[in-house]
Parts: C-alpha cells; structure tokens; sequence
C-alpha cells in the first residue's frame, strides 16, 4: 500500500546534480562561507523522517488488520502522518529542481 523510500536513491540523485554543477561545497550566507555537508545533512534527515513515517503508518495499518488494535483514527492519524510528510519532501524537492533548472538556464 505504501511504497518505501529510499534515501540513497534520492541522495545518489542530489550527488548527481551537485557533480553536475561542480560545486564543492555549498554556500553559507550567514558565516559567508562555504558550510561542509549541512544540506545533503538536513535534506538526508528529511528524507529519513518520512520514510519513518511511512513505515509507522504500514505498521500501524497491520495492526488494525490483525486486530491488535482497534483505534481507526490512530491508523488513520498515522496514514495522513505519512502522506503530508511525503507531500512535503516532494515540493522541497520539486523546488530545488525548479531552482536548479532555473541557475542552468541562465548560464
């Protein structure tokens, strides 16, 4: 019902596109320099809360199934939980492509 995630598949995709750009090392606006591993950190850390999500909202599906609980808004909860999560981490993504489609069509 709820395909996984893969982080590695979507961080092998950013490393793509980062090897594209040829960019070492990303910018920090606020020290002015350039921040080591802060965005493939924090995007890496989204990408594992959603697919956490998801696998707590598959679990919680099971459990309604066998019977080991019986609260349907818990499930229900859990399953919506996982679909804004993963709504979220599209757009993210969505936006970055967009941005970067964006830099590559001005150069």
């Amino acid at each position: 019902m709820i395909d996984k995630i893969s982080p590695e598949i979507l961080l092998k995709q950013m490393e793509q596109l980062k090897d594209n750009m040829n960019v070492d090392q990303p910018f920090s606006p606020e020290t002015g320099k350039a921040a080591e591993g802060d965005f493939k950190e924090v995007f890496g850390n989204l990408i594992k809360d959603v697919d956490e999500s998801q696998k707590a909202a598959d679990v919680s599906l099971k459990k309604l199934a066998t019977g080991e609980t019986t609260s349907i808004q818990e499930v229900v909860l859990k399953m919506e939980q996982a679909d804004i999560s993963f709504k979220l981490m599209k757009e993210i993504r969505d936006k970055l492509l967009q941005a970067y489609k964006d830099i590559i069509s001005t150069s």
